[in-house]
Parts: structure tokens; sequence; C-alpha cells
């Protein structure tokens, strides 16, 4: 089955605007049923001090229920990053708008899991949650999927896990992350079979295609929607946009990163050379020092200059004024 490749913005929001499968997606992501949803800010354009960076976010308020059959009212911001080059950028967008240490004692417990509704034009206050869905790799948060709050723990397996991840140390409130690279080739749970839907390995020949090997049985409506634009040639136009922006975009920051890195090294050697060069210069000095203590000696001793001179290399003028 071919369908539109829910990793690119056009598709993922095509995806989500359409209220039944938005709740089926967020109940999968968030292990709870969302008994409504709505969605708010259709995407968000943060500016870096170089550029217009645009990270895709949709922004949510929802009625969760959770085993207990507790109902509560939150905010789900959901943002989605599809290249390794984002990861830099990333961390400076949730630096503004997000993150800070964990263990900051300066925010209360209640405040660092809040957010205003001011700020996403509602007028009173609900916890806030975050997904992160992102197309490459953290190196250092080899899993899946993880659920941040008090503890990390492991979304596939539930078991808690320790992790030094930039991710996990930072966020203050309820987040969930996901790396659909890191999807295994058995899928097992019900997280796993939705995320074969993201499957990158099944590209076709153009990207913004998936060529499903298979279909979760569950998800069967989902792909079925997915697969409705792929004959759609307008929507396949603007995919195609899409890939070529940010392929071009990625190229770019890609050369850039190579050109920093060359920078770099060629300060480092810079700096190592002009660091020997003083260590010789020190040494060479240090040399000189002792010749001319020890030609301060022979002087005292009576010996002729110019035995001085032959002894220690010293010029002649140099040994006369010692």
């Amino acid at each position: 089955m071919k369908i539109i490749n829910p990793l690119y913005d056009i598709a993922f929001k095509y995806l989500m605007q359409e209220e039944r499968f938005a709740k089926k997606v967020l109940s999968v992501i968030l292990d709870s049923e969302v008994v409504s949803v709505s969605l708010n800010q259709q995407e968000a354009v943060y500016e870096d001090r170089s550029k217009l960076l645009r990270i895709f976010r949709l922004d949510f308020k929802a009625i969760i229920r959770d085993s207990s059959g507790k109902s509560s009212t939150v905010l789900i911001e959901l943002q989605k990053s599809r290249f390794p080059t984002d990861i830099e950028r990333f961390r400076n967008y949730l630096g503004m708008n997000y993150i800070s240490p964990r263990d900051s004692k300066e925010k209360t417990a209640k405040e660092e899991n809040v957010v205003s509704e001011s700020k996403t034009n509602y007028n009173s206050i609900y916890p806030i949650i975050t997904i992160y869905i992102l197309g490459y790799e953290l190196p250092d948060l080899p899993y899946l999927a993880v659920t941040v709050n008090r503890d990390v723990i492991d979304s596939v397996s539930k078991k808690k896990i320790k992790t030094s991840s930039f991710f996990v140390e930072h966020l203050t409130h309820q987040s969930h992350i996901l790396q659909v690279n890191r999807l295994p080739k058995e899928r097992r749970t019900r997280l796993e079979k939705f995320l074969s839907l993201f499957n990158q390995a099944w590209c076709s020949e153009w990207e913004y295609i998936l060529n499903l090997e298979e279909v979760p049985e569950e998800f069967e409506d989902i792909a079925r929607y997915l697969q409705e634009p792929v004959l759609d040639e307008q929507f396949r136009r603007n995919l195609e946009l899409e890939r070529q922006t940010e392929n071009a975009f990625f190229e770019q920051e890609s050369k850039i990163q190579q050109e920093e890195k060359r920078r770099k090294e060629a300060e480092k050697q810079a700096a190592q050379y002009l660091a020997e060069k003083e260590e010789e210069r020190m040494q060479k000095e240090a040399m000189l020092d002792k010749l001319r203590d020890l030609a301060k000696m022979m002087k005292t001793s009576g010996m002729p200059i110019d035995e001085i001179v032959n002894a220690t290399g010293l010029p002649k003028e140099e040994v006369e004024k010692l």
C-alpha cells in the first residue's frame, strides 16, 4: 500500500486535522484515552539570530481519561523534526521556550508542569504535555520512545530507565520523545505498530511516498486515509516542493556545519602551532640563561674570554658584559 509519508509536514498536518485520527494518534502516544481534542495553532515559527527556523508544531487542547477513569483537560504541543542537523536548532528552540534544569529550585513542581493558556489563546491554566517526533536518532537516547515525567520510562517496555540525554535532563514537564528511525523489525506493542506507518525504510523513489509492506490491522483506517492523497496531483506537488525545500536547507546546513568544523580545526592547529613555538622559545631562553650563568662562573675563575666564547657559543660582546 502506498501512503504519503507522515514525517512530512503537509502529510502530518493532513492526518492530524482529522479529529478522529488525531484522537487515535494521541491516544497511542500518550497511552491514555483521548475523549476529545481540538486543534489550535497549526504551526509555529521560531526565529534564531541568523535566520528563520520553522519547526513544525501543532497545538491541541484535549480531554484525556486515565486508567482509573479520571478525566482531565491538558494542552498538547506536538513538535516534529526530520533532519539530524535540526538537533542543535531544536535545542536552541527548546531552550528559549521550555527548558530549565530539572533540579532547578526556582520553580515549584506545579509551576514547572503547567503553562498559561494566554500563550495559546486560552484563558485558564492546564497541564502541558509535549510530544517530539524525530526523524533521526539522538545518540544519547537509544530508545524508540520514552516518557519523561518524574521518572524516565521506556514507552515500549514500560520500564524505568536511566539516561543522560539532553532532552531528558532539561525538560520541565511531561514529554514523549519518539525516534522513528529506531523502529525494530518486529513490532509487538501498539505504539510500535502505529509507528510502522512512519517507517522510513519503506520510502519509495519519492521520499514523500511510503510503500507499506505491512499494515497493522488496528491502523488500517489511518493507512487508507494517508493513501487517498497519493493520486492527488496538487498534493504531490506540494509534497515535492516541501522535499526540495527541506533537502536544500539540509544540504546548506550540512555545508555550514562542515565549514564550521574546518574552521575550528584550523583554529586548533594554529593555536597548537603557536603553543609549540612559544614552548620552543622558552626552552631556548632557558638554555641561554644557563650558558650565561656558566660563562659568568668561567669569567670569575679567570678563564680567557676567547675560551669562554668557544665553550659556550655566546657572542664575545655578551661575554665581555657579564
